[in-house]
């Protein structure tokens, strides 16, 4: 659902507080376009940035990707595959904002409550988006069931207390850490599912500022002499 113009405020919201240049990407949806078309979509797309920097005045070896929700999902999809490519593009940090990252398991079966998204919708939303029990375990759909995440970048991960996904977020921070990637890792108490979009602007700023702050972090480590 949705279109890429909806977070166009947010984005400059990131691009003045972390002084960066931002790309919205307007991926394929699913079902007419289902997994993994939008993954392979947002590497290409982060993949033609570093092949031509000149055309936004951007410093390729200072990547960083991120999302929300399902962007959230793609986000971590494509470090996933860049980390099976070898880490061909020169991504330094990923943002995985109240993501789904395990599409397999049973909506029903995850935490439920009063404010989360309702167990049909959530099913129809993966029904949507897989076709079959496999793609629903592949890590590029469900980033849950990933073998190793070893190499991958340095995350903030962020979920939501009162959102069924939350504890699938919590479980991949942890992994990551295990892994020995640097993590930082926030539940916003009490707010539910798509709290950076809609509801406390106080708490949406502190999450978005957060946000920032951590790209800020990361863009200046990149320039530290090695």
């Amino acid at each position: 659902m949705g279109n890429a113009e909806m977070d166009d405020v947010w984005c400059r919201v990131i691009a003045d507080r972390a002084n960066c240049v931002v790309v919205n990407i307007d991926y394929r949806l699913a079902p007419q376009h289902k997994f993994p078309t939008a993954v392979y979509e947002c590497y290409e797309v982060v993949q033609w940035l570093v092949d031509h920097p000149e055309q936004f005045s951007i410093t390729p070896q200072k990547v960083a990707i991120g999302g929300h929700s399902a962007g959230g999902n793609l986000a971590t999809a494509v470090c996933l595959l860049n980390l099976e490519r070898g880490n061909e593009l020169p991504i330094i940090y990923q943002i995985i904002d109240y993501a789904p990252l395990d599409l397999h398991t049973d909506p029903a079966l995850k935490p439920s409550f009063k404010d989360a998204i309702p167990v049909k919708m959530a099913r129809l939303f993966n029904a949507s988006y897989v076709e079959t029990e496999e793609d629903a375990r592949n890590p590029l759909a469900s980033p849950l069931f990933a073998e190793s995440l070893q190499g991958l970048p340095d995350a903030l991960v962020i979920t939501a207390e009162h959102d069924s996904l939350a504890a699938e977020g919590e479980q991949y921070a942890e992994r990551l850490k295990q892994a020995g990637v640097k993590v930082t890792y926030k539940d916003y108490k009490g707010m539910p599912h798509g709290f950076t979009h809609v509801g406390d602007l106080a708490v949406a700023e502190h999450a978005w500022h957060l946000m920032c702050d951590k790209l800020k972090e990361a863009f200046s480590k990149s320039c530290e002499p090695m």
